[in-house]
């Protein structure tokens, strides 16, 4: 009975209605009217629904009553120290950026003003709490089923992206030897360029982009980088995703060669590693556009800015290296990617896993139920199920504006939609439960199976995004044979029950 309180909790109208402001407004809203009120809006709608969402944790230790009146008070401390403290805001930063990708979550006192919604919250769960159990009917059943990932959907989207990508723009001599980089529309100069970068009080002189220089005192040899000039941004990638790199000549142009680059096939796995805000072009920030060629004793060194990526440095020995640009002080670090990340950015194919799995089970099943003889509408829960993962797999990548990139929310979905097809799969009465588990556990397999090639591309081997989605096809397709045959297998030894004959 406690446990339903915190269900009606959440399904309550005011719950309800504060999730769907808070994503209306954290996700339209603020976008086309940013300012005072929107921004006050969502800690109000915040602070309603998000006790709600915390209570549900209180029944499943059926807690009651106390257990209401923690989440009121641990939301209302928890939103009061982020407020209020740079270390509050601090962990809340980490704690959203682990979900949603880079965010950033400010202390500003002033938005304490919204701490009386805290009551609406508790007015709500009184509610919630004094009325009588929901009927069983399939409608009331629905509101709860709905209502739960909606609201935890709407407090965990919540975030407040970064609204810039720091990348070093250009790079250029100044006096007495120092090499200075630009980074939005700031300037920082270094002695040697590989470290110690220190703010430049003054803005240097005006500053073209090279995106071709000679070694002072021989014409004949040169650099220029892949990513200067104009880029076709509807090829995709641009440039065949040669964009990092830098190519030499020492016969005046006539021949050029790779000095250094990026690998092209690892274009892509860098490109979402950068969280690249809304409206700026990703091309132009994940790319070598400007370099710089001077004489030193004992030989030359090059300087590259690469964006997003920091910068590309060749010693008097001849030898390439990725420099991180980081002043300490303020906060500033530019770094370069490294090539592989186990697991890393495959946000969007690990939510196609999660389609998979459902897919695997209403194949596996209609197969099983064929072979039983029993009635169809077995699996309606099944075809339910993937009908439901579809818009909610939309939810997430609309509502966590990284889910793309980052893995930890496709993740969270890809195992709630395994979690509850395999439930399914153990309540039905279709086929015995210990072949039924074959059957759930097959289908988890196929969204592994279909997800082994991408996670093989994270760690490089196959190099190629593109051919590792492929696989990923192919692989899916070859596992729908072993889910026939797992179906086939359960629906052999049905539970002993009159045949099912269609109605003539």
């Amino acid at each position: 009975m406690r446990a339903g309180g915190f269900l009606r909790w959440v399904a309550h109208p005011v719950s309800l209605g504060a999730a769907a402001v808070l994503l209306l407004n954290d996700h339209v809203l603020k976008r086309a009217w940013p300012g005072l009120v929107t921004g006050k809006l969502s800690d109000v709608a915040g602070l309603v629904v998000a006790p709600a969402v915390l209570g549900l944790l209180a029944g499943l230790l059926r807690a009651g009553r106390a257990g209401a009146a923690a989440a009121v008070v641990l939301t209302g401390a928890g939103f009061a120290w982020v407020k209020t403290t740079a270390v509050g805001a601090e962990v809340a930063s980490a704690a959203w950026s682990l979900v949603n990708g880079p965010s950033v979550v400010l202390a500003d006192p002033t938005d304490l003003v919204a701490l009386p919604a805290l009551g609406l919250a508790w007015w709500t769960w009184r509610r919630a709490a004094a009325a009588p159990p929901l009927p069983d009917g399939l409608a009331h059943r629905l509101r709860v089923v709905l209502a739960v990932p909606f609201a935890v959907l709407a407090v965990g989207a919540t975030s407040a992206p970064y609204v810039s990508l720091p990348a070093v723009d250009s790079v250029r001599a100044a006096d007495g030897g120092r090499v200075v980089v630009e980074i939005e529309e700031r300037f920082y100069g270094s002695p040697t360029g590989l470290g110690d970068w220190t703010p430049l009080p003054q803005p240097p002189p005006e500053h073209r982009l090279q995106t071709e220089a000679c070694v002072p005192g021989t014409a004949a040899h040169c650099y220029r980088v892949h990513g200067g000039g104009e880029l076709d941004l509807d090829e995709t990638p641009p440039r065949g995703g040669r964009l990092l790199g830098v190519d030499e000549t020492t016969d005046g142009g006539r021949t050029w060669r790779t000095a250094w680059e990026v690998p092209a096939a690892r274009w892509s796995f860098i490109e979402r590693r950068h969280l690249i805000p809304s409206g700026v072009d990703r091309s132009s920030k994940i790319a070598s556009v400007d370099l710089l060629v001077r004489q030193v004793p004992g030989g030359h060194e090059v300087f590259v800015a690469n964006g997003a990526e920091g910068m590309a440095v060749r010693g008097t020995d001849g030898t390439w290296r990725a420099v991180p640009v980081v002043v300490p002080a303020t906060g500033l670090d530019v770094r370069p990617s490294p090539l592989t990340g186990f697991g890393q950015v495959i946000g969007d194919h690990v939510r196609h896993a999660g389609l998979v799995t459902a897919l695997a089970l209403l194949l596996g099943m209609a197969v099983a139920v064929s072979r039983s003889r029993t009635r169809p509408k077995t699996l309606l829960p099944f075809a339910a199920l993937l009908a439901s993962s579809l818009p909610v797999a939309g939810w997430v990548s609309f509502f966590f504006t990284t889910a793309d990139e980052t893995t930890p929310a496709p993740l969270l979905y890809a195992l709630g939609v395994a979690a509850v097809g395999v439930t399914l799969t153990l309540v039905q009465d279709s086929v015995p439960r210990r072949r039924a588990v074959v059957v759930g556990v097959a289908a988890v397999l196929a969204g592994v199976a279909f997800l082994a090639p991408l996670l093989g591309w994270t760690a490089g081997w196959p190099a190629d995004h593109d051919l590792a989605t492929q696989l990923g096809l192919v692989t899916a397709v070859v596992w729908s044979f072993v889910m026939c045959a797992a179906g086939w297998w359960a629906g052999s030894a049905a539970p002993n029950r009159p045949e099912w004959t269609p109605s003539r």
